[in-house]
């Protein structure tokens, strides 16, 4: 399987079932959850190991990832949230327009070119 990174139209479906962040004092500021979930699912996509993470914006460090996904995948959040990128998932394959194009009459076409010019 593929790896590719959350869209965000699945981001905006998946974050109200992650916690808000916990303010931890002057340290460091919370790793976005994005960012975690986008390197669990690089990891599980490629199966390759935490320690091949790479190194970019669009993750989070290999530490926190899978800190986060060792808790996540004993507390059952894990599955939940891969059940609900599966339904995103199976939702937008039923929702592909036919690859057919939409053929204008003749003289529609036409006017359309007209107005277009």
């Amino acid at each position: 399987m593929n790896y590719q990174a959350l869209t965000d139209l699945q981001w905006q479906v998946l974050e109200p079932l992650f916690p808000k962040p916990v303010k931890r004092g002057r340290g460091k500021p919370h790793t976005p959850w994005k960012k975690v979930l986008n390197s669990i699912l690089y990891v599980l996509c490629t199966k390759s190991k935490w320690e091949a993470l790479p190194k970019s914006d669009e993750f989070a460090s290999k530490s926190a990832s899978h800190r986060w996904y060792k808790i996540w995948k004993k507390n059952g959040f894990l599955n939940e949230v891969l059940s609900k990128l599966q339904d995103l998932s199976m939702l937008a394959s039923e929702l592909k327009f036919p690859a057919t194009r939409m053929r204008l009459p003749k003289a529609q076409a036409q006017e359309f070119a007209v107005t277009q010019g």
